[in-house]
């Protein structure tokens, strides 16, 4: 488990104390398994930037309000609150490998059923919100499975390395994504994004079908206990570990305040901007621009002993973001909006990431699952949020709203900052969770002769 130490304090033996380095952060593609990770992240992440945009730009075609781009961004999180915790512990029981791949065909079909309602014209505000709660539901099933599964491909010296690799591949296709399905959505029709989406889909599905089943599984015999007392298990843990309790607050800080504002991007590029989709899908794209710098940047600290510090400067920076979204938008128009989505893009991944690092790495493996779902309920705050939002933006004006939400985050970031002082500025040990030895390091072809680890095939 994590723990603070004073500046210059040695961690646990085992810690390596390695210098910022990018080079070193790309030597986890030297591990097959992830490098198949990756790639099926690569094709579902495509896919859900893409699907984030059609269903924005669906439900405001079919209403033209604020408030039902905010309902049906609900459709998705309810589930995802509702059976975080469920996920959670069936990623601690059950193959990781395949509760992911599972998600992805779900989500996949769901493209697809989407894509023949929109050509035979039967698609109706109430069924997107249907395929939403699908979709949501599959999601809060895979979604607590896929960090811990990565985790465990390649071990706790690797973690922020690996997750930063990730989060890059995910932001390299907001940088694309959402202008390919703008650009699709307003030269063709909307049903084109999503088969193309139900592709890509089934391009993850296929990649990931090459990483060997059985990573982290429990060894074969072990008793567990039942699902509702494992769930009951893994809050009692977060709740009694106060790096822990801190990091969920600090999730669900700005996933409630902040994040939602994307759910009413859509409306307000094309209302109050005068733009089309084609301009909403770029506008995305420089989002996600942000956010791949910083991703590619993050990937380098991984020694660095000041991430809590970290997370809660680029906290303050997102709610200045939001700020500037409001009043950038008013005085410089469509220019105004890009820049603020740009600094939103990097502040908000910078601080998702560090915060999902920091949450595993003060866990214990066998509760990795449990754990990040209890971080999904934090982060399904965002789609929870977004109808209140919407319906206050279609009363009082979305960049009011947006105003309003940068202001209360960073007055609530300065308090926990007042309150919190040890955390917020203190150091953490490099690698805090204890590791052993460091083994000898393998050739490029280890994973290809050695086995699977627990048990994999």
């Amino acid at each position: 488990m994590s723990e603070m130490r004073p500046a210059g304090m040695a961690g646990p033996p085992g810690m390596q104390a390695n210098k910022p380095s990018f080079r070193a952060a790309l030597s986890v593609f030297e591990n097959r398994t992830y490098r198949y990770l990756w790639t099926s992240s690569l094709f579902s992440f495509t896919g859900m930037q893409m699907q984030m945009v059609a269903r924005a730009l669906l439900a405001w075609e079919l209403t033209g309000s604020y408030g039902a781009m905010g309902l049906i961004s609900v459709s998705f999180g309810l589930p995802m609150f509702v059976f975080a915790l469920i996920g959670g512990s069936l990623a601690d029981r059950f193959d990781k490998r395949n509760l992911t791949l599972s998600s992805q065909v779900v989500t996949g079909v769901l493209a697809l059923i989407n894509a023949v309602m929109l050509v035979t014209g039967t698609i109706t505000i109430g069924w997107l919100f249907v395929l939403g709660l699908a979709g949501g539901t599959s999601s809060a099933i895979g979604m607590p499975a896929r960090m811990p599964l990565m985790a465990q491909v390649v071990g706790p010296q690797n973690l922020m390395a690996a997750m930063a690799m990730s989060t890059s591949a995910m932001n390299a296709t907001r940088l694309f994504g959402p202008a390919l399905a703008g650009a699709l959505a307003g030269a063709w029709n909307l049903e084109s994004v999503y088969f193309l989406q139900t592709a890509l889909y089934a391009c993850s599905v296929l990649t990931m079908l090459a990483v060997p089943s059985g990573i982290g599984r429990m060894p074969a015999g072990m008793r567990r206990k039942s699902m509702w007392h494992e769930i009951g298990e893994g809050i009692s843990y977060v709740a009694r570990d106060h790096h822990l309790r801190m990091l969920n607050l600090m999730m669900f800080m700005v996933a409630f305040f902040v994040m939602p504002y994307v759910t009413l991007l859509a409306g307000f590029v094309q209302e109050d901007l005068g733009k089309t989709p084609r301009e909403y899908g770029f506008l995305q794209s420089v989002s996600g621009a942000g956010a791949l710098v910083a991703s590619l940047g993050i990937a380098s600290l991984t020694a660095y002993d000041r991430k809590p510090l970290i997370q809660w400067i680029s906290g303050l920076v997102g709610g200045a973001g939001m700020i500037g979204l409001a009043l950038g938008s008013s005085a410089f128009g469509f220019g105004g909006a890009l820049a603020a989505t740009l600094v939103l893009g990097l502040s908000l991944t910078v601080y998702q990431t560090v915060n999902s690092t920091l949450t595993m790495d003060a866990a214990r493996p066998e509760m990795y699952g449990r754990v990040m779902s209890i971080n999904m309920l934090s982060f399904s705050a965002m789609p929870l949020m977004a109808l209140p939002l919407g319906q206050l933006a279609d009363a009082a004006g979305v960049r009011t709203v947006f105003a309003a939400q940068g202001i209360l985050v960073i007055a609530i970031l300065l308090v926990m900052g007042v309150l919190r002082p040890g955390y917020t500025f203190g150091r953490l040990a490099s690698h805090a969770q204890p590791v052993g030895p460091a083994p000898a390091r393998p050739s490029r072809r280890d994973d290809e002769e050695a086995p699977a680890p627990a048990g994999g095939k």
